[in-house]
């Protein structure tokens, strides 16, 4: 046996321990750049997100809200030139959803009544003003379904929760 070869136990012991310290070391450098990496994302995910960067909609939702209403009247107008001052004139009429029930004028409506009643609004000079007070979202949903088959704008709103009011503009 040849004296070139043979390694001493402890020296082999040494040898693993620093392999193991490296290891060690390389998963703290690695933790660390996850950690800051996940700080750096948090840190421009809270300022670019919630101000409405990178195709978010801010913490207003006044801009998604007027896009919705000029999309939705657009395409109930039979008159595609329509100018700004209309969209002025137009007179908001309030529909209420409480849980699944619809209040109109004042007094709980079925889907079918709602159809008729709004069927008679001029498409033209009316928005609709949905206000969604603890509503079910399938309520909500079959609301916006029928406005969009009888061609009126609208807009949602949340009622505050103190709020009890249940009139409408006409």
């Amino acid at each position: 046996m040849s004296d070139k070869n043979y390694i001493h136990p402890a020296q082999k012991r040494q040898a693993e321990h620093e392999k193991r310290k490296e290891k060690k070391k390389k998963k703290r450098g690695l933790l660390w750049f996850l950690l800051i990496l996940l700080l750096l994302a948090a840190l421009i995910g809270g300022i670019g997100f919630g101000q409405g960067w990178f195709d978010g909609d801010g913490k207003g939702k006044g801009d998604g809200e007027a896009s919705s209403v000029e999309s939705a009247s657009d395409a109930s107008s039979n008159d595609a030139s329509a100018d700004d001052s209309s969209e002025a004139e137009k007179t908001t009429v309030t529909v209420k959803v409480s849980g699944s029930t619809y209040i109109y004028n004042g007094s709980e409506r079925t889907l079918e009544d709602l159809k008729s009643d709004l069927g008679l609004l001029d498409k033209n000079a009316v928005i609709i003003e949905v206000v969604d007070d603890t509503a079910v979202a399938n309520a909500v949903t079959s609301l916006h379904e029928l406005l969009d088959d009888i061609g009126l704008a609208y807009t949602d709103t949340t009622a505050a929760p103190a709020a009890d009011d249940t009139s409408s503009e006409a």
